[in-house]
């Protein structure tokens, strides 16, 4: 036995990088009704999307670096971890400002995941793997956002907007 940590396998880097556009998605169709839920104006709930991809964008320029330094299984999983606690917290917040800090949660923990599935694959395959990993898990990347919001409409009109984020848990619970 060598010692070195096993490989992620493709489906678990594909399930990485699926929760970003997933999550920023799936909760597009609840708007209105978070609105209503809430009390707030469509711009305030429009906060939740515009947060989340701030955290996005902010926590990429940071992971690259944090992931150099303590490795990459401990960066990917603080990220899940993350967007697991962001999910949970926005799947029961009394309140506008505790869903727009669940969605900067998840924001942060997809993003960092997000960013570190491509570079995992550059870690650990060939050249010529890598390639044909990296097509794969763009295409998911390509996929997901035009599935999410359908998958989200579906959620919310039988189960409500809460489930969207309970779903979000169970499958930022499954991928860790």
């Amino acid at each position: 036995m060598s010692g070195m940590p096993k490989k992620p396998t493709l489906t678990v880097l594909v399930a990485m990088s699926a929760l970003q556009p997933l999550a920023l998605n799936l909760v597009a169709p609840a708007a209105p009704n978070l609105s209503r839920h809430f009390g707030a104006s469509y711009a305030t709930i429009q906060l939740t999307l515009t947060l989340f991809l701030v955290a996005v964008a902010l926590t990429q320029l940071i992971s690259g670096p944090l992931s150099d330094r303590f490795g990459r299984r401990p960066c990917v999983n603080a990220g899940i971890a993350l967007f697991v606690i962001g999910s949970l917290l926005g799947a029961i917040a009394p309140s506008i400002e505790l869903l727009l800090l669940a969605r900067v949660l998840q924001g942060a923990g997809s993003g960092s995941v997000f960013a570190l599935s491509r570079a995992i694959i550059r870690d650990t395959a060939t050249r010529d793997q890598a390639a044909s990993q990296i097509a794969t898990v763009t295409m998911v990347m390509v996929v997901a956002p035009m599935v999410a919001p359908w998958l989200g409409g579906q959620i919310e009109t039988a189960f409500g907007w809460r489930m969207i984020l309970w779903f979000m848990t169970a499958t930022g619970s499954l991928v860790l």
